[in-house]
């Protein structure tokens, strides 16, 4: 049952189930971590040789486990994704503004067509990640899902239901928020343009626009850049908090 949870997990966590790393490597992945995991969880009472012998006393409680444990791999790896999604939605909010929405180039973590900033925003997201030791948060948030969900436990009530639309919803508004500052600066240039516009209406204001537009938001975005930094630290530890928050929800603690 944990090489159920680990394997759903790794297929999901950012970092290590990015669709750039290779099938097999996720799978050595799971086992490895799964072997080390299993006598650790096992000596601090988080899983038990009797609850095992519970589950396998017919075939459909061993395959309802095996479905619940699944489930739990998928969600709490889906809700930790959330978090970079917001920033991507940012980068593309970012790049609408500076009107570089026809600008796409295909993303492999993505596997679609992505727009310029937001896979600038993405690569700065993973950084800041890393930068904060979030990769050593993501492992002991996969032993903390042993301690706050049990195994075997299948239940999706009203708070579950709740703390995952309240999620989904901080996703758009943490990357609304990321990219307030370019909202507010293009929307100056705008009235600026529009005031241009009215007073020379000899200057071809649009083809004027396309190129200023880029220049003045790429030079918004350099002297943002730190503010941008700590939104996003700010944001890995707002979710982090709101992770364990969720996983407690999801054990019924």
């Amino acid at each position: 049952m944990v090489l159920m949870r680990m394997s759903t997990l790794m297929i999901l966590l950012p970092i290590f189930g990015d669709r750039t790393v290779p099938g097999p490597v996720k799978i050595l992945l799971s086992l490895s971590f799964s072997a080390i995991l299993f006598p650790i969880l096992k000596s601090n009472g988080a899983i038990s040789v009797s609850d095992a012998m519970e589950w396998s006393s017919t075939t459909g409680r061993l395959l309802l486990t095996v479905m619940s444990e699944i489930l739990v791999g998928l969600t709490v790896g889906f809700a930790s994704q959330l978090v970079f999604h917001a920033i991507q939605v940012a980068g593309d909010f970012i790049s609408q503004f500076m009107g570089l929405s026809m600008a796409s180039m295909y993303d492999p973590h993505m596997e679609n067509q992505t727009m310029i900033m937001g896979q600038l925003m993405s690569a700065l997201a993973m950084l800041t990640f890393l930068s904060l030791d979030g990769h050593h948060i993501l492992f002991r948030a996969m032993i903390e899902t042993f301690n706050l969900i049990p195994q075997g436990h299948f239940v999706i009530n009203e708070a579950f239901r709740t703390s995952i639309v309240d999620m989904v919803g901080n996703t758009v508004l943490f990357g609304l928020q990321l990219s307030a500052p370019m909202a507010a600066c293009m929307l100056l240039v705008n009235i600026v343009y529009g005031i241009v516009g009215k007073a020379l209406p000899q200057l071809n204001i649009l083809t004027l626009s396309m190129a200023s537009s880029v220049m003045i938001g790429g030079f918004v975005l350099l002297i943002s850049y730190p503010g941008i930094q700590s939104g996003m630290a700010s944001l890995f530890q707002t979710h982090f908090e709101d992770l364990k928050q969720f996983m407690v929800v999801y054990g019924g603690k």
